[in-house]
């Protein structure tokens, strides 16, 4: 992968199928952006050399569960999700706020 290289835009069916089948490395960083209806990738920090800001965004470094059909669509719903939360629309706290820290995912 070229870093800071923008992909071309695509639909979320695309983006699954492309991030899938790249089954990037655990500790790899991928950074997504939606624009409309339209997502985009790149290696490591999308933002760099953005003329216009996305409408969201989200970097990821973690393990990729590309190997296993029910993993993936249940890994890949849940990163489209949180990309969408950061557009004010969902709330993901996941334990209540009283609920003593530290918590891992």
């Amino acid at each position: 992968m070229s870093d800071h290289v923008i992909s071309s835009p695509m639909t979320k069916e695309q983006l699954s199928d492309t991030l899938r089948a790249m089954a990037p490395d655990e500790g790899e960083t991928l950074y997504i952006e939606r624009r409309g209806d339209d997502y985009a990738w790149s290696e490591g920090n999308g933002l760099e050399n953005a003329a216009t800001l996305p409408d969201a965004w989200i970097s990821y470094t973690g393990r990729w569960p590309a190997l296993d059909d029910e993993k993936w669509r249940e890994f890949f719903a849940d990163l489209i999700a949180e990309l969408e939360s950061m557009t004010g629309d969902a709330d993901r706290c996941r334990w209540p706020l009283d609920d003593p820290w530290s918590h891992h995912h």
